[in-house]
C-alpha cells in the first residue's frame, strides 16, 4: 500500500512540475511576442519620422485668385443658335436629280 501512494505522489508531482514548466513557457512565448510587437512599432516609428510631410493645402485665396477671366453670361438661344451654325457646316448638300448645283450626285 505504502508503494502504490508513493508512485501516485510521483505522478501528482510530475503533473504539477509539467503545469508549471507549461505556464513559464506560455509567459516566456508572451514575452518574446511582446517584444517583437515593440520592434515592429519601432521600426513603422522610424519609417514614419522619415517620410516627407505633405504639401501644406492651398488657402481660398489662392484659388480666388486662379480662377480670374470675365465671365459672360449665355442664353439657351444664343448656345442652340452657335451649335446649329456649326452643324450646318458639316452638312454635305446632295443633289437628287434637280438644277445644275454641285454637290454630292445621288440621284
Amino acid at each position: 500500500m505504502g508503494a502504490s501512494r508513493r508512485q501516485e505522489h510521483k505522478r501528482e508531482e510530475a503533473k504539477r512540475q509539467a503545469g508549471i514548466d507549461a505556464t513559464a513557457m506560455r509567459i516566456a512565448q508572451e514575452a518574446a511576442a511582446e517584444r517583437q510587437r515593440q520592434q515592429i512599432q519601432s521600426m513603422r516609428d522610424l519609417a514614419e519620422s522619415m517620410t516627407p510631410d505633405a504639401p501644406p493645402r492651398p488657402i481660398q485665396s489662392t484659388l480666388d485668385a486662379s480662377r480670374t477671366g470675365v465671365r459672360t453670361a449665355r442664353s439657351t438661344r444664343g448656345t442652340v443658335k452657335g451649335l446649329s451654325k456649326g452643324l450646318a457646316a458639316l452638312r454635305i448638300p446632295l443633289n437628287i436629280g434637280g438644277g445644275a448645283g454641285g454637290g454630292l450626285n445621288i440621284g
